[in-house]
């Protein structure tokens, strides 16, 4: 069970209650039984019944990052829409049993890492099964 905490920083400081807020700590060691109970709660009683599959609700999740980080449920929905992707999605990585700092990492790494990556290891791939390319067309002798 993964126990540490994730930083989600924030594209843009967002100004709340007379602080400025940068980023948003998730601690995970802090979520017990009586969080999730309160989650599901306030999330049903809202009528959202998406909180069903809970690693795929965004208020269940959003709700459990507010908790877990100090700050309020409020605050969350103030949050532009990647920045609050980002939260209740690394939160939702927790609920559904994937290590959240990975998640996160992935979610925030530039898309065209990703495509180097991939044609890198293509490459690396062709270079070690020794291809090298078609062979050349023997000449003939139409005669």
């Amino acid at each position: 069970m993964f126990t540490a905490t994730v930083k989600v920083k924030l594209s843009a400081p967002l100004k709340w209650e007379g602080r400025e807020i940068t980023e948003i700590n998730l601690d995970f060691s802090k979520v017990k039984g009586k969080i999730i109970n309160q989650c599901e709660r306030e999330t049903f009683q809202e009528g959202n019944f998406s909180g069903i599959v809970r690693s795929q609700s965004a208020e269940y999740c959003a709700r459990m990052a507010a908790l877990i980080s100090g700050t309020s449920f409020r605050m969350l929905e103030k949050l532009p829409a990647d920045d609050y992707d980002a939260v209740w999605q690394t939160v939702g990585a927790y609920v559904a049993k994937r290590d959240p700092q990975k998640f996160y990492d992935q979610f925030t790494a530039p898309d065209d890492e990703d495509d180097d990556e991939d044609e890198d290891e293509e490459e690396a791939k062709k270079e070690k099964a020794g291809f090298t390319g078609p062979a050349a067309m023997p000449e003939t002798d139409n005669g």
